[in-house]
C-alpha cells in the first residue's frame, strides 16, 4: 500500500501523458483545438514514449525511493 505504482516510476508513462495532455490544453484554450491538434498531442506522447523505449530512459526517482530499493 505505500509503495509507489509502477507506471510513476519505471518507464516513460505519465510524462509523456503530461506532455499530451498539456498540449491539448493549450490548444483548446487558444482555440485552434481540432484533428490536426489531437493528432500533435498523440503524437508527441507517442514519440516521447518510443524515446524512452529507444534509449532505456526510465521516470526520475525521488532521492529516498532510491534508498530503499
Amino acid at each position: 500500500m505505500r509503495r509507489v505504482p509502477t507506471v510513476l516510476t519505471s518507464g516513460l508513462y505519465a510524462i509523456p501523458a503530461l506532455v499530451g495532455a498539456a498540449i491539448a490544453v493549450t490548444a483548446s484554450r487558444t482555440g485552434v483545438y481540432g484533428v490536426p491538434a489531437a493528432l500533435g498531442a498523440a503524437l508527441a506522447c507517442f514519440l516521447i514514449r518510443l524515446a524512452g523505449i529507444g534509449y532505456n530512459i526510465d521516470a526520475p526517482i525521488a532521492p529516498e525511493a532510491k534508498s530503499k530499493e
